[in-house]
C-alpha cells in the first residue's frame, strides 16, 4: 500500500464532501470553531451551551473573532442538519450504486448522457450518432444529402395587365 493511500470510510468521505460543499463560503475560523464545539461535546462530554460559550470566548481571545453565542448556536445546528441530510443522501446513493452494479434500476442511454431509455432500446432517438466515427458520420451525411430532393429555382413570372380597365 502506498504511503499516500487514504483509508476513509465511504460514508465519512461522503459526509465530508457534503459538508465542504454546504460550508464552502464560511471562513476558515468559523469552520474550526464549529469543529471545536463538536470536539468539546463528543470527546470532552460538555453540554452544548457550555461548549458554545467556551468556544465563543476562546475565539474572541485567541483569534480576535467575535462570534456571538447565538450565531455559533445556529451555525452548529445547521451543521448537525447538514450531517443528518448527508447521511440520508448517502443511504440513497449507496442503494443506487448497488442497484447499478447488480443491473437493477432503469436502463440508461449508452451514449453516456444518463437519461432513461425505453425497454428494448439502447439509445434515445438520435443519441447513437455520438458513438459514430468521423468516417461513419461523413458517409451518412453524404448519403442523406444525395437522397434529398434537389431544389430547383424556377423564375417567378408575374403577369401584370397594363390595360386600363373601365
Amino acid at each position: 500500500m502506498s504511503k499516500y493511500t487514504l483509508a476513509i470510510d465511504p460514508e465519512t468521505a461522503f459526509i465530508s464532501f457534503y459538508l465542504a460543499e454546504k460550508e464552502f463560503f464560511h471562513p476558515k475560523e468559523l469552520r474550526e470553531a464549529l469543529t471545536a464545539i463538536s470536539y468539546l461535546i463528543r470527546v470532552k462530554r460538555k453540554e452544548k451551551a457550555v461548549a458554545i460559550a467556551q468556544v465563543s470566548t476562546n475565539w474572541k481571545n485567541k483569534h480576535n473573532k467575535d462570534y456571538s453565542k447565538e450565531f455559533l448556536w445556529t451555525q452548529y445546528n445547521k451543521r448537525l442538519a447538514y450531517i443528518k441530510n448527508a447521511k440520508d443522501k448517502f443511504k440513497l446513493w449507496e442503494i443506487e450504486m448497488r442497484e447499478k452494479n447488480v443491473g437493477y434500476g432503469p436502463k440508461l442511454c449508452e451514449c453516456g448522457c444518463g437519461q432513461e431509455v425505453k425497454k428494448g432500446n439502447r439509445f434515445i432517438h438520435g443519441h447513437n450518432i455520438n458513438n459514430r466515427t468521423k468516417e461513419e458520420k461523413e458517409f451518412y451525411t453524404k448519403n442523406m444529402l444525395d437522397k434529398r430532393p434537389q431544389k430547383t429555382i424556377q423564375p417567378k413570372i408575374i403577369n401584370v395587365d397594363f390595360r386600363k380597365s373601365t
